[in-house]
């Protein structure tokens, strides 16, 4: 599994060389489920109930490691939860990926 993840960062890696993935993604690594605590107003605002943003959670082929948070990454979406409290701070559906998301769920399909 380290092998895998190692060479997921690094094409991923190729991908903020290339300017196509903002460097402040972090560093992906295996995705360990919480369950949401609380959301964020900024949260509440994308439309997308706690049922389905721990839905993102637990169906995360990826999380990536920023901070104080991590951001889960599902093929239906995106939730990303702070870590001392698990807060979901962010979501996205699908729909609502932009270019450099879709770039790296391309990487995990043919990685994993």
């Amino acid at each position: 599994m380290d092998r895998e993840f190692f060479e997921i960062n690094l094409r991923i890696a190729r991908l903020i060389d290339d300017g196509i993935v903002n460097p402040s993604i972090g560093k992906a690594k295996m995705a360990v489920a919480v369950i949401i605590e609380s959301v964020s107003n900024h949260a509440k605002k994308r439309g997308v109930s706690v049922e389905e943003a721990q839905y993102f959670i637990d169906t995360a082929k990826i999380m990536f490691g920023q901070g104080n948070r991590n951001m889960y990454l599902s093929q239906d979406g995106s939730a990303t939860v702070l870590i001392e409290s698990n807060r979901l701070i962010s979501v996205y559906r699908r729909e609502d990926f932009d270019k450099a998301i879709l770039a790296i769920l391309e990487v995990l399909d043919n990685a994993l």
